[in-house]
This record gives structure tokens, sequence and C-alpha cells, in this order.
């Protein structure tokens, strides 16, 4: 019987030991969050205030270009941290629109850009 409980507790005690080694297999290391920052805003007519269409904004210094929605909005997102130049532009309206912004990791930017029409002096 001595012999018995003897081999029952090296049993226990060794299944222990490898349930323990199974559960260091199962945890994954902590991934790094990488930073990313998003650029949005919403386009505008100057004088109407409507939201404009279809607007291109490109993100000076990259190769990022997106275009406006039906409601006037974009958005960037995984932008790197650094200083840069947001452009809008579109047929029947005044030149490229500019917009300086220096941005930091893990931000969200938001703003409008009013555009004027050719017209307007």
């Amino acid at each position: 019987m001595k012999t018995l409980s003897i081999l029952l507790i090296l049993t226990l005690g060794v299944f222990s030991h490898a349930q323990a080694g199974n559960n260091d297999k199962d945890e994954q290391p902590a991934e790094t969050a990488t930073p990313s920052s998003s650029i949005a805003g919403t386009i505008v007519d100057d004088e109407t205030g409507e939201t404009l269409t279809g607007v291109e904004v490109h993100l000076r210094g990259t190769d990022m270009k997106t275009y406006t929605d039906f409601d006037g909005k974009f958005v960037f997102d995984h932008v790197n941290p650094g200083q840069y130049s947001v452009e809008a532009n579109i047929i029947s309206y005044r030149g490229e629109q500019t917009r300086s912004i220096e941005v930091e990791s893990n931000e969200m930017h938001a703003f409008n850009l009013k555009l004027q029409t050719l017209d307007k002096e």
C-alpha cells in the first residue's frame, strides 16, 4: 500500500509539472503595439458651408491620397508621426487649399477645410 501511495504521488507530481509546462507554451508573448495616428476632416464650400463630395485630399510628403465621401469626409489611417501638409483640390474651386499638421504617436486629428469657388474674389 505504501508503494502504491508513493507511485500515485510521483505520478501526480509529474502530471502537474507537465501541465505547468503546457500552460507556459500556450501563453503568447505580448505583441508591442505599433503607433497609429489618424488624420480626418471634412471639406466644405467656404460660401455656402455645404460639404463637398469627390475632393482629392493628399498628404504631402507621402503617397497617401483619398477622396471625400458623400458627406465631405476623408480619413488617413496609420499615419506615422511627423510634420505633414494636407492638401485639398477639386475642379471649380480655387487651387489647392493646404493645412499643416504635426502628428504624434497614437493621435487622432480632425479639422475642416473650406474651399473657395473660382468666381469668388
